[in-house]
C-alpha cells in the first residue's frame, strides 16, 4: 500500500508542476478548440521528443568525454615528439657542420698527398661508415619531423571536432527546451479543470502500475522462481539490488542529462541502478541496447532493461508483472508504469 500511495503522490505532483507552469500563459481565443485527448496526445509526443533529445545530448556528452581524453593524449604525444625532433635537429646540425668542413678536398686528392697510404685508406673506410650513419640520422630526423607534422594536423582536427560537439550540445539543449515550451503552450489552452483531469488520469495509471508491482514482489516467495508470467518474482542477486536502488529513487525528479543522486534521466536511472548492483553498463539508452544479452518479451525477468520507441530513445527497469520503473520525461518524477504504456522495442539482460 505504501508504494501505491507514493506513486499516486508522485504522479499528481509531477503533472501539477507542468500544469502550474503552463497556467501562467493565457490561451489565444482565436485558437481552434482543443479536446483533452488531443492535448494529452500532443503533450505526450512533445515530452517524448524532449526525452529523446536528452538521450542524444547525453550521447554527445559521452563523445566529448572520449574526445577530450583522446585530445589530451594527442597533445602529450605532440609535446614528446617536439622534444624528440628538437634533440635530433641538434644532432643533424652537427652532421651538417661536419660535412661542410670536409667538403674542400676529395678522397682521391688526399690519397696522393698523404704519406701513410694504408692508414689513410683505413680512415676512409671509417669515414664512409660514419657518413652512412650520418645519412641515416638525417633520414630519421626527416621521418620524425613528418610524424610531428602529422600529429599536429590530427590534433587540430580533433580540437575542431570537439568544438563542434560542444556547439551541438547547446543546440540540442535549445531543441529540448523548445519542446517543453510547446508542451506548456498546449496545456495552457486547456481549462484548469481539464488539466486536473489529465493529472488525475495519470495518477490513476501510476497507482495501478504500483499495485501491480507490489503484487509482483509479494505474489511469489521463491526468490529463484519462474520468469514473469503473471506470478513474477522481485528479482534475485544483482537484479534485486538494481531494483531496490530504483525503488529508492521513486519520486525523484527527471532532470536533463542527470544520473543521480538527486535527479535522473531515463538511462541515468538504469545505469545508476545497475552500478549500485556492481554492474557497469553504458550511459545512453541506445548504447545500453547493446549491453548484456537480448531477451524475448515473453522471457522478461525482474531487473531486465526494457527499451521503447523505434529510435531506442527510452529505457526502464522491468520489475515484474508487466510493470517497470523509469524516469519518464521532463516535468515528471521517477515512477512505476505499465510495460505496454509505450511502444516496446526490446530488452536486454545485463546482470
Amino acid at each position: 500500500m505504501k508504494s501505491v500511495v507514493h506513486a499516486l503522490g508522485v504522479a499528481v505532483g509531477s503533472l501539477a508542476l507542468v500544469a502550474s507552469l503552463a497556467g501562467t500563459a493565457a490561451a489565444d481565443p482565436t485558437d481552434p478548440p482543443l479536446t483533452v485527448d488531443d492535448a494529452k496526445a500532443q503533450v505526450a509526443e512533445l515530452e517524448t521528443e524532449a526525452a529523446a533529445i536528452d538521450q542524444e545530448y547525453v550521447g554527445v556528452k559521452e563523445q566529448i568525454k572520449a574526445s577530450k581524453a583522446k585530445l589530451k593524449q594527442k597533445q602529450a604525444d605532440v609535446a614528446a615528439q617536439t622534444a624528440k625532433v628538437a634533440q635530433m635537429r641538434q644532432q643533424v646540425g652537427q652532421v651538417a657542420l661536419a660535412q661542410f668542413q670536409n667538403r674542400s678536398i676529395n678522397t682521391t686528392a688526399r690519397l696522393f698527398l698523404t704519406e701513410d697510404t694504408d692508414g689513410f685508406l683505413n680512415q676512409v673506410s671509417t669515414v664512409e661508415k660514419v657518413s652512412q650513419n650520418q645519412n641515416s640520422a638525417l633520414q630519421d630526423y626527416q621521418s620524425e619531423q613528418a610524424e610531428l607534422a602529422s600529429l599536429e594536423r590530427t590534433t587540430a582536427t580533433d580540437l575542431a571536432q570537439l568544438e563542434a560537439q560542444q556547439k551541438s550540445l547547446t543546440d540540442l539543449r535549445s531543441q529540448s527546451d523548445g519542446k517543453i515550451s510547446q508542451a506548456k503552450a498546449v496545456l495552457a489552452k486547456l481549462t484548469e479543470e481539464e488539466r486536473q483531469r489529465i493529472a488525475a488520469e495519470e495518477a490513476r495509471l501510476a497507482q495501478a502500475a504500483a499495485a501491480d508491482a507490489n503484487s509482483a514482489t509479494t505474489g511469489n516467495s521463491d526468490p529463484s522462481g519462474p520468469t514473469d508470467g503473471g506470478g513474477a518474482v522481485a528479482g534475485s542477486g544483482r537484479a534485486a539490488k538494481a531494483i531496490a536502488f530504483a525503488k529508492a529513487q521513486l519520486g525523484k525528479p527527471y532532470r536533463y542529462a542527470a544520473a543521480g543522486p538527486n535527479a535522473y534521466d531515463c538511462s541515468g536511472l538504469t545505469s545508476a541502478a545497475w552500478s549500485a548492483a556492481g554492474v557497469h553498463i553504458d550511459r545512453t539508452s541506445q548504447a545500453q541496447f547493446n549491453d548484456g544479452t537480448s531477451v524475448a518479451k515473453s522471457d522478461l525477468q525482474p531487473g531486465d532493461l526494457v527499451f521503447f520507441y523505434s529510435g531506442i530513445s527510452h529505457v526502464a527497469i522491468y520489475v515484474g508483472n508487466g510493470t517497470i520503473i523509469h524516469a519518464p520525461h521532463p516535468g515528471a518524477s521517477v515512477r512505476y508504469a505499465k510495460l505496454d504504456s509505450m511502444p516496446y522495442a526490446g530488452a536486454r539482460r545485463v546482470g
